[in-house]
């Protein structure tokens, strides 16, 4: 298998194609520790057979030394003594290679066999148990408190403070649980150069000792080059995590040339149903990308919980030709943070909820820097109507007669600025209200016609020539 590496920058975006990264890396690990298992259980087996194979030496030189040739005759030749001296140092040499097997055999389980099942059970074991705990734990969590977060409604009284100081305490804490997660995964894949590949190494160096030479000279070094590289990891982690969660980290910076991150878009139902502002819809969450340059936006479901369906909705990336984005007005959809996107594929506005105030900002930036189709606030259909409209004495004079009725007769209405009038009745209301030929007209604007102007209608209209 070969890994792609595990990039810090990836860890805060939570991408699917860093969570199946991280997964591959996960399953890297899994069959590491079983691998080192495997070569531990056959490491003890050698070391059994060894000690067989030593008893049968000792035995086979002890039968060596003891073997005598009968003489024909009353005394020796030369080359009877011969033999029987070479006899004596063949056993004698023998004894000697086993007594320096028996002194590795000896040192095998304290020196070598102990350090690596500490590794695979310590470090490895550790990292895919409790650290990748802690990492789902604070992920679960986030996402959890993300999903209540974006569902708070402004229609209801909420506060949108605490609500939002509390996403960001639990976001740092997920950015951290990640980044963490990901310095240990690279650090156990680091320290198996030298942990544990090292210490098999010694091990076999101890039997085939010319490899002892190559061995020492990669020890240092290899130790060396872990210890640099995890002080950078953790000072990078560190400048990483304060530029995604520094209170007030809003100042200007250059628009990148890719935008990606998590949204969620309003699927619509089949059956219109209407409360207050919107169309009922689900709200599904997807993974997006888009690119400037190309003018390309990608989209990857992100509702599947198993590792399978993660697999499939990467395989099933749909692809669009970006035209057009702009702000959706808080007066026009229940939920904050909502922007509106064109596609050359579709001929409905996919209607998407971005996951800050600071994060609608960038996706509209970050659309905005397409050359064609660019963002406007003209395209909103309750600006484009008046996007001519002068700050002159009739539309000062509107506003005021609005204001007049609504501090006489709405002013102890619940919501009187919260709750949103029927945008038809709206735009009726500005045409008559703004029309400098009507306004002349005998009687003008009638506003305290209740049955005709109610109060909601009469402050979005407010709202709308403001905005």
């Amino acid at each position: 298998m070969v890994l792609r590496a595990l990039e810090f920058s990836d860890s805060i975006s939570d991408s699917p194609w860093f969570r199946q990264n991280l997964h591959d890396h996960e399953v890297a690990l899994d069959d590491a520790f079983k691998n080192i298992k495997l070569i531990e259980n056959q490491c003890k087996d050698l070391i059994a057979c060894t000690k067989k194979l030593s008893t049968a030496q000792r035995a086979f030189a002890k039968t060596l030394s003891e073997f005598k040739i009968e003489t024909v005759g009353t005394n020796q030749t030369d080359d009877e003594r011969f033999i029987a001296t070479c006899l004596k140092e063949f056993a004698s040499l023998i004894n000697q290679v086993e007594d320096e097997r028996m002194k590795l055999v000896g040192q095998a389980e304290e020196s070598y066999l102990e350090p690596i099942k500490k590794f695979r059970t310590e470090a490895i074991g550790k990292t895919l148990k409790e650290e990748k705990n802690k990492y789902d734990k604070e992920s679960s969590k986030f996402y959890s408190t993300l999903e209540k977060h974006l569902h708070l409604s402004t229609v209801r009284k909420n506060d949108f403070r605490e609500a939002d100081a509390q996403l960001e305490t639990q976001q740092k804490n997920f950015f951290q649980a990640s980044l963490q997660y990901v310095a240990e995964v690279q650090s156990v894949q680091e320290r198996m150069r030298f942990e544990f590949v090292e210490t098999l190494g010694s091990y076999v160096y101890s039997w085939l000792s010319f490899f002892h030479v190559g061995e020492c000279l990669t020890r240092n070094m290899t130790k060396e080059n872990y210890m640099a590289t995890n002080a950078e990891a953790e000072e990078l982690k560190k400048k990483l995590l304060a530029s995604h969660t520094k209170p007030g980290n809003d100042e200007r910076r250059p628009t990148p040339s890719i935008k990606q991150g998590y949204v969620y878009m309003q699927e619509k139902s089949k059956i219109p149903k209407t409360i207050g502002r919107d169309v009922l819809g689900r709200w599904t969450k997807y993974y997006c990308v888009y690119s400037r340059e190309t003018r390309i936006f990608t989209m990857v479901s992100a509702n599947s919980a198993t590792k399978t369906d993660m697999k499939s909705a990467v395989a099933q990336t749909a692809t669009f030709k970006f035209k057009s984005c702009s702000k959706r007005p808080m007066d026009t959809i229940d939920k904050r943070f909502c922007f509106d996107v064109c596609v050359e594929e579709k001929n409905d506005v996919m209607t998407m909820q971005a996951l800050s105030e600071k994060d609608l900002g960038e996706w509209i930036d970050a659309m905005d820097g397409a050359k064609q189709n660019s963002y406007t606030a003209g395209e909103n259909p309750s600006c484009s109507t008046y996007k001519q409209t002068q700050l002159d004495d009739i539309g000062f004079e509107f506003v005021q007669q609005c204001i007049d009725i609504l501090e006489e007769s709405g002013i102890h209405e619940q919501g009187v600025y919260r709750n949103c009038g029927v945008t038809s009745k709206v735009q009726k209301l500005m045409q008559l209200g703004l029309d400098r030929r009507k306004a002349s007209e005998k009687g003008g604007l009638n506003l305290k016609d209740e049955e005709m102007w109610e109060t909601k209608t009469i402050s979005s209209a407010v709202k709308t020539f403001l905005r």
